[in-house]
């Protein structure tokens, strides 16, 4: 799994303390890392994700949806940064996942309405050949091309969640939908750092995926203990605003605890 290789990560300090701990679990001269060292990994995960949890208003629906192309052009994807422009925004990228999630949960429900919020038909999706075509088409038109490393794992993240929400036996509420899709965010956001840099110890498939393992399930296991219940109308519009507020308000609270540690 992986990334641009000229992608250079973030640059943070915060970030850089992942890089380490990942850089010492790795290590070909060490035994294979212990789940106190994931654990401790993970907490600088957490710690870094909370940099970038800011919270405030996501905007519209229609507002985090890609540009529309030019004559001639091709859409372009919308900035992987908040308003402000300066370093990721979790929150933001949160609120972009869920309009794309809403889209595969209307698909599955039918809701004709939802999709035409978000500039969609679902005669026209539900004419594509299988799930995963469906879930792509939204996730294209929605989240547009990705042009930068943060995008890609937004990109994946959503598909991720899309997919599993269309092949559950029984439809997720509000809550679960977007607790999924933050876990997703916050995997992906990961492997983009890990990936972001070159380095001088080369680890083994076998030991890479261990690790990858342990992380997602010590991941899971933070996330769902740090969440908090928040009321939510089920429109897209309600989805957008509460998984930017839950993104932020989850990474915040863990990476406070992440500090403590």
């Amino acid at each position: 799994m992986g990334t641009s290789g000229a992608y250079g990560g973030s640059g943070s300090s915060s970030w850089g303390a992942v890089h380490t701990t990942y850089a010492d679990m790795t290590d070909p001269s060490t035994p294979p890392p212990t789940p106190l060292q994931v654990d401790k990994f993970i907490s600088a995960v957490l710690k870094a994700l909370s940099s970038g949890a800011s919270g405030g208003s996501p905007g519209s629906a229609g507002s985090l949806l890609p540009s529309r192309p030019a004559a001639g052009g091709s859409r372009s994807s919308a900035s992987s940064t908040g308003a402000g422009g300066g370093g990721r925004s979790i929150s933001r990228q949160a609120a972009r996942g869920a309009a794309a999630v809403a889209g595969a949960y209307a698909v599955r429900t039918g809701d004709a309405a939802a999709l035409r919020e978000l500039g969609l038909d679902l005669d026209e999706i539900r004419s594509l050949p299988s799930i995963r075509a469906q879930c792509a088409y939204i996730a294209d038109r929605i989240l547009g091309a990705p042009s930068h490393p943060d995008e890609v794992a937004l990109k994946a993240a959503t598909l991720r969640t899309m997919a599993e929400l269309m092949r559950a036996p029984q439809g997720l509420d509000i809550a679960a939908r977007v607790a999924l899709l933050i876990e997703n965010l916050a995997y992906e956001q990961v492997l983009v750092e890990l990936t972001s840099q070159r380095r001088e110890n080369v680890t083994t498939p076998e030991r890479a995926m261990q690790i990858e393992e342990q992380a997602r399930k010590y991941l899971h296991a933070h996330v769902a203990a740090g969440r908090v219940a928040q009321r939510a109308k089920v429109t897209v519009q309600g989805l957008v605003d509460h998984a930017a507020k839950l993104a932020a308000k989850t990474f915040r609270v863990l990476g406070l605890r992440a500090g403590k540690t």
